[in-house]
């Protein structure tokens, strides 16, 4: 998700972080254009595999950086979304030849400390955002949050799909999320012409050193420490058909 957790927190964050987390979460990046969410009528068995033919089109996002870190290597990162009358998709391959990642447990917190990709959804005009983490071993955190780090981990959404496999280079991710959950969500249309904002991030750990992830974000909202839950991290985007 972002930090939370040892390091998601900010438990020690000198006041000069918060008070620029605060700032830049107060405001959207105007300077972005919209992203454009394509239509596909194909909807996937969400099984980890990326094994249909979607999967062989062009990734809708694979530029990820390195959250307020330079200097360092990259993981390649390739995300696919799109939309249907059914809900939106999405899938992620991640390569990682050290991977971190522990089995399904009632603990959602315990993918705090584990390889995973997110996906965060602001529907247009809500106060609340949505999140849902996914870690290699298919372990599931997902929660509702308000600006600035109201988390609320009741949050589910009613029939979601997730699903994780690791591979030899890595590991995938896929998910579903159906539209009515996205409307339960508050989400007021689900067709061509409408907006949200979108946020695509990966926690990297190594297993050498798991209090100094590298955090990896489609937007950089551009802070002096990593922190996603502000709107700086998100970008909106438009289904179009």
């Amino acid at each position: 998700m972002t930090p939370k957790g040892s390091i998601c927190h900010l438990c020690g964050t000198v006041v000069l972080v918060a008070i620029a987390a605060l700032v830049n979460g107060c405001r959207v990046p105007g300077a972005l254009p919209d992203r454009a969410l394509g239509f596909h009528s194909e909807e996937s068995v969400v099984d980890g595999r990326l094994d249909e033919s979607r999967y062989r089109s062009h990734p809708f996002a694979m530029d990820f950086k390195p959250a307020s870190r330079s200097g360092v290597m990259v993981p390649e990162t390739k995300t696919w979304l799109w939309w249907n009358e059914s809900g939106l998709w999405f899938a992620f391959a991640a390569k990682d030849d050290r991977i971190v990642a522990a089995p399904p447990t009632e603990d959602e917190h315990a993918v705090d400390r584990q390889d995973r990709v997110e996906v965060f959804l602001w529907p247009e005009g809500s106060e609340s955002y949505f999140c849902v983490e996914i870690a290699p071993g298919g372990a599931v955190h997902d929660y509702s949050a308000r600006i600035y780090r109201r988390f609320n981990d009741a949050w589910r959404p009613e029939g979601g799909q997730f699903a994780a496999r690791q591979t030899a280079g890595g590991y995938v991710v896929e998910g579903f999320l159906p539209a009515s959950a996205l409307r339960a969500m508050g989400f007021a249309t689900w067709k061509p012409g409408t907006h949200f904002q979108l946020g695509l991030f990966r926690a990297d750990f190594d297993p050498d050193d798991p209090g100094n992830p590298l955090w990896l974000t489609w937007i950089d909202p551009q802070l002096p420490q990593a922190d996603f839950h502000v709107c700086g991290a998100f970008a909106r985007v438009t289904l179009r058909r």
